[in-house]
C-alpha cells in the first residue's frame, strides 16, 4: 500500500505522517476497491491522490501545548552581562512555547490510525518538517529547557523516552512507527544525568534506573562488533538498523539511490537500504563519513554507503559516557553490584576506544574500517568526542587536549568564520562541509575546555564566541534559528541533503544556550564579535 502513494507528487514524509480517516480495515478495503477498478492498467497519479485525500488526513494529531513551567525571564538571562547576547538568549528562550506539542486524544485512543507513537507528556519538537520528537535532539533540547528553568517539561520529555524503552526495548529514531527499525545515538542516560543533576529528583531516577539498563542492553546485544588489535579482541559498537527496505519517509530517494546497484544483484540493493537506515540511525544522514570507494577511501556518491562497515568514534564515546554515568547512578542508589557491572563496561570501552580508535600520530580518535582493519584518517568533528566523554586517563587529559587543539588548528579551523565544520569534504550531503551542526560545536568546545589544557581552553573559548556570533547574526537577519549553519561564513544557514533548510530549531536553541551558559555569564567573558 505504501509504495503507490510514494510515486505521486505528494512528498514522502507528508504521506507517512498522515492519519487514517477511518479504521484500518475500512482503509484497506477502500484501497482494494480502488485497485479492482484498475485491473487493466495501474491507477494514475490523480487516482492515487484522490484515494489519499479520501482516506487520510494531515491535521489533528498534535496540538499546541501550554508550558506550565515557562517563565518570562529565567535565571540564565539575568546572569548575562553583554546586552547583545542577553537579548538574543531571551529571544531563544521565548521560542520554546511555539515548539511545544502534545498528543491529541484521538492519537491516544486510536493509535492504530496514526503513525505517531503515543507518549504521555508534552514535548518540544525540532521544528520545520520535523513535527514529532526525535531521540538525540532531546539531549540538547533538555539542556536548553534546564537552563530555562523548565524542569517539569524536561522531566516529561525524559519520561517520554523512557516509556519508549519500556515498550520497545530501545528508543526509536523518532516518535513515528516507521522509525521502529532504528535508533539514534544512545544519549538517554546522559539526558537523565543532566535532569537529575539539576532537579535532585532521585525518586524519578530510582523508578527508571532499570529502564536505562534495558536500553544499554539493547546496544550491547544488537549493535556490538569485535575488533582484534595487536592480538587482543575488543568489543565496540556500530550502527546497524537490521532492516533491508527503503525508509518510508524518504522512499523515492532510497529507491533511486540503491537502483544504481541493481545490476550487481538483489543482495546489493538490500544492503544499500540497510546502510541508508543505519546512516539515519547515526544521526549523520548523510555524510561522506559513511561512503566508501572501492579502495576504502572516501566517496562522494551516496550509492557507496556502507555505514555498518564503520566503527564510529562518537557512538562509542556516547556509550562509554553512558556506562560511566550508570555506574554513578547505581552508587548513588547504593546498588554496588550493578555499579561494578557498569564500571566494568566503562573501563572496557575506554580501553577499546584508546587502543583501537586513538591515533597517536594525529592525536585524535578516528572511525575504524572493519573491512580494511585500519583507521579512516579523515577529519570529522566526531574525531574529538572521546575527549568530551572523558574517555581518557586523568593524567593524560591535558596532554591529549593539547593534541586535539593542535589537530584542529592544522585543519584550518581558525580560518573558518562560522564554526567547526562536520568534515572538510564538500560532498553535497548535509553532514559534510561546509555545514556546521550545533551539537558537535558543543561536543568539541566543551571537550577542549574540560581537558584543562591552556591552549585547548583558549581555542574552545574562541570557537564558542565564533559560534554564538554566527547564531546571533543569523537570528538578527532572519528572526529564526536554523537546524544547521555554514562553517565558512558567519550567520549563514547550511544546505545540502534531502530536504530544504529547516527552522525552529530545538537542538540549535539548546546548544547555543549551553554555550552562553559556559562563556557569557561573567565580566571576564565579554562578547567578542569574531
Amino acid at each position: 500500500m505504501s509504495s503507490r502513494p510514494q510515486d505521486s507528487t505528494m512528498t514522502q514524509k507528508r504521506f507517512v505522517d498522515m492519519a487514517l480517516r477511518n479504521s484500518v480495515n475500512d482503509t484497506l478495503k477502500n484501497f482494494e476497491n480502488m485497485m479492482l477498478e484498475h485491473v487493466d492498467e495501474p491507477p494514475t497519479t490523480k487516482d492515487i491522490e484522490k484515494f489519499v485525500g479520501e482516506n487520510f488526513v494531515s491535521i489533528g494529531e498534535l496540538e499546541e501545548a501550554a508550558l506550565k513551567d515557562f517563565k518570562d525571564e529565567p535565571k540564565i538571562i539575568k546572569e548575562i552581562e553583554d546586552p547583545v547576547v542577553r537579548k538574543f538568549a531571551l529571544a531563544i528562550h521565548s521560542i520554546w512555547p511555539s515548539l511545544a506539542r502534545k498528543m491529541s486524544h484521538h492519537v491516544q485512543e486510536h493509535p492504530e490510525q496514526h503513525s505517531l507513537i503515543p507518549v504521555p507528556n508534552t514535548f518540544i519538537i525540532p521544528g520545520g518538517r520535523f513535527k514529532e520528537f526525535y531521540y538525540w535532539d532531546t539531549y540538547w533540547i533538555v539542556k536548553g529547557l534546564l537552563l530555562s528553568d523548565m524542569l517539569e517539561t524536561a522531566r516529561g520529555m525524559v519520561e517520554n523516552l523512557l516509556t519508549m524503552v519500556e515498550r520497545f526495548g530501545f528508543v526509536p529514531n523518532g516518535g513515528r512507527i516507521y522509525y521502529l527499525n532504528r535508533s539514534q545515538p544512545p544519549v538517554l542516560t546522559l539526558i537523565m544525568w543532566d535532569y537529575v543533576k539539576v532537579s535532585q529528583d532521585y525518586e524519578f531516577l530510582q523508578k527508571y534506573l532499570h529502564v536505562l539498563d534495558k536500553e544499554m542492553d539493547f546496544w550491547l546485544t544488537k549493535r556490538l562488533v569485535q575488533v582484534t588489535h595487536e592480538g587482543v579482541t575488543y568489543n565496540l559498537a556500530h550502527y546497524d538498523s537490521e532492516s533491508d527496505t527503503p525508509r518510508p519517509e524518504s522512499y523515492i530517494e532510497d529507491l533511486e539511490t540503491c537502483a544504481q546497484l541493481a545490476h550487481l544483484g538483489e543482495d546489493h540493493l538490500y544492503e544499500c537500504y540497510t546502510d541508508l537506515k543505519s546512516g539515519a540511525e547515526s544521526g549523520w544522514d548523510f555524510s561522506s563519513r559513511w561512503l566508501f570507494a572501492k579502495d576504502g577511501s572516501l566517496s562522494m556518491d551516496l550509492k557507496d554507503i556502507s555505514t555498518r562497515r564503520n566503527v564510529p568514534a562518537d557512538l562509542n564515546a556516547f556509550l562509554y559516557k553512558a556506562f560511566h554515568i550508570l555506574s554513578k547512578f547505581c552508587k548513588i542508589l547504593h546498588q554496588e553490584e550493578r555499579a561494578e557491572h557498569w564500571e566494568k563496561y566503562a573501563n572496557e570501552w575506554q580501553e577499546a576506544i584508546n587502543k583501537v580508535l586513538y591515533n597517536e600520530e594525529d592525536g585524535v580518535w578516528y572511525d575504524y574500517d572493519l573491512k580494511l582493519e585500519k583507521h579512516r584518517r579523515y577529519y570529522f568533528a566526531s574525531n574529538l568526542t572521546p575527549l568530551w566523554a572523558g574517555a581518557v586517563n586523568p593524567e593524560d587529559k591535558a596532554r591529549i587536549g593539547g593534541r586535539c587543539a593542535e589537530y584542529l588548528l592544522k585543519q584550518g579551523i581558525r580560518d573558518l568564520r562560522g564554526g567547526v565544520p562536520m568534515s572538510m569534504y564538500p560532498s553535497g550531503q548535509q553532514w559534510d562541509y561546509p555545514n556546521a551542526w550545533s551539537p558537535y560545536q558543543n561536543l568539541v568546545i566543551i571537550g577542549l575546555h574540560k581537558s584543562n589544557n591552556e591552549t585547548a581552553q583558549e581555542l574552545a573559548k574562541e570557537l564558542a564566541h565564533k559560534w554564538v556570533n554566527s547564531n546571533v547574526k543569523a537570528y538578527h537577519e532572519n528572526k529564526v534559528m536554523f537546524e544547521k549553519y555554514s562553517a565558512a561564513q558567519a550567520g549563514q544557514f547550511g544546505g545540502g541533503g534531502e530536504y530544504q533548510i529547516q527552522s525552529g530549531f530545538g537542538w540549535s536553541n539548546g546548544c547555543v544556550l549551553e554555550l552562553i551558559h559556559w562563556y557569557f555569564r561573567s565580566k571576564t567573558r565579554k562578547y567578542q564579535r569574531w
